[in-house]
């Protein structure tokens, strides 16, 4: 069991992440999906399942829907129970449990399975509206003319192998060029071409953390990083965000127990869109200057303002100090080009590159032609990005005020969602409940190393304005069946007392 917003949640509740999508009666609807869950692995022979009345309070549901289920199952020989010891999930079919275990899941996996947003990526979703992911679609200036025109630099690099672990060197130049222009002044040997910011955010944490060492990480934060470093056995330290970003008080604090790394998302952090004052930025350079341990900031949102000037990047401050700065071509682009960056100090980049051969040999070159290009249209594209994106923020702020108007939230900073706040209830509860009503949400706890901010929801404004307009109206019509269950509940306590 783990704890989520101050209650345990079970892994196979967290398993079940669209299990109410499709038709038919809700028992059959939750016994298909953990059938498929046994099917493919996700739910090993031998599991002991939760208890009915736990597994509906995770699921929002009736008890009797969870009784039905698990009746079926048994009845198909999915499942066996035990008097006073519960039920267990047997072998494929019902057949005999494997005299030997079967492999251990590596954490990393078992990290994705928690994670909704990983979850619908694997497996595709059916009419579900999804604020799941903060990505726009492809920009105007990714166009068959651009394609054409990456030919000549295509054919230049043809006669070579194509691995090149450091990236194309033209890339990095323009990645140096990209950066200065933002008040980061770079050179190429600073930069490390990768695959998109999680690749970044991993060879860092590959480089400086074996399990157990502690990681500094903002509370609420990239839901990615945390599985990235839960993955890789650290401790997890985390620190509030306020108005103005992390707050430096419990930060000192933090830094105090010597972790291994610190990442920070600076500039829009996801997913409060908050920003961090430039002489926070100052201190925490010195910090890394005098104590030597990594920051690794998080750049990813940074073209993403709403009308609010941001400083320079943490980077800026120092010249010696290790403060690595990852970047996108993912949000501002496209998510399909999977071109990131890491800009850090030449000798630790050229250690990166050492273990980023391990991993794959280098990005592929035709990508980082199309991603060369495209920089050079950078401020063209990302005029035009800030016109939609003050849009759609606007739009669904409306939206949420007429149809949900009991919801709070702060006009962000900058970035690409809304951190909203539930009057009362639990966002993993609701989001079980708004799955039953066509909508998919990201639960605060989610975002949280803690489990914490179990009264929030992280709400991407990324889809087109009709979608957000839908799934708004899902959205209320999931909170209308979810706040008078929350009145039973409360009742059914009080008679209880």
């Amino acid at each position: 069991m783990e704890t989520v917003g101050g209650k345990d949640r079970s892994r196979v509740a967290e398993t079940l992440v669209n299990w109410a999508a499709g038709k038919g009666p809700l028992h059959r609807r939750l016994s298909s999906s953990l059938r498929t869950a046994i099917q493919r692995g996700d739910i090993a022979a031998g599991t002991r399942l939760p208890a009915e009345r736990l597994l509906a309070r995770e699921l929002a549901i009736s008890r009797s829907t969870v009784v039905a289920a698990y009746a079926e199952l048994r009845q198909e020989a999915w499942l066996t129970s035990r008097q006073g010891s519960g039920t267990f999930v047997a072998g494929a079919s019902g057949a005999a449990r494997p005299s030997a275990p079967p492999a251990a899941e590596p954490d990393v996996l078992q990290n994705v399975r928690r994670s909704s947003v990983f979850r619908e990526m694997l497996e595709g979703a059916d009419d579900t509206i999804e604020f799941l992911g903060a990505h726009l679609p492809a920009c105007d200036a990714l166009t068959p003319e651009l394609l054409a025109d990456c030919g000549p630099d295509l054919a230049a690099q043809l006669g070579s192998p194509g691995y090149l672990p450091f990236g194309l060197p033209a890339l990095r130049r323009a990645i140096a060029r990209h950066l200065a222009e933002s008040g980061l002044p770079t050179s190429e040997e600073q930069v490390l071409v990768t695959n998109g910011a999680q690749q970044a955010i991993a060879l860092v944490g590959q480089l400086y953390l074996k399990r157990g060492d502690a990681v500094v990480v903002e509370n609420p934060t990239y839901i990615t990083a945390i599985d990235v470093f839960g993955a890789l056995g650290a401790q997890l330290l985390p620190v509030p965000v306020g108005p103005e970003g992390v707050r430096l008080a419990e930060l000192r604090m933090a830094m105090s127990r010597r972790p291994r790394l610190a990442y920070l998302m600076p500039t829009f952090q996801n997913p409060t869109g908050t920003v961090l004052p430039e002489e926070a930025r100052r201190e925490l350079a010195r910090l890394a200057e005098e104590t030597g341990i990594p920051i690794l900031e998080d750049n990813t949102l940074t073209d993403f303002s709403l009308g609010v000037e941001s400083p320079p990047p943490i980077g800026a401050f120092t010249r010696e100090g290790p403060v690595f700065s990852v970047g996108s071509m993912s949000k501002l682009f496209w998510g399909g080009l999977r071109v990131g960056w890491l800009r850090g100090p030449a000798p630790v980049v050229r250690r990166l590159a050492r273990l980023r051969l391990v991993a794959d040999l280098g990005s592929s070159i035709v990508t980082q032609i199309v991603a060369m290009k495209l920089l050079e249209r950078a401020a063209e594209v990302k005029a035009a990005r800030s016109v939609i994106v003050a849009e759609n923020v606007a739009h669904l702020s409306s939206l949420l005020a007429e149809h949900l108007p009991s919801w709070s939230f702060e006009r962000p900073a900058g970035g690409l969602s809304l951190w909203v706040r539930l009057p009362w209830g639990n966002g993993a509860d609701f989001a079980q409940v708004a799955l039953r009503h066509g909508v998919a949400v990201v639960p605060g706890s989610l975002t949280s190393p803690d489990g914490s901010f179990a009264d929030h929801l992280r709400v991407p404004y990324v889809l087109s304005a009709e979608k957000m307009s839908e799934g708004v109206r899902r959205l209320a019509r999931a909170w209308s069946a979810y706040a008078p269950s929350l009145d039973k509940r409360a009742q059914a306590l009080e008679v209880f007392v």
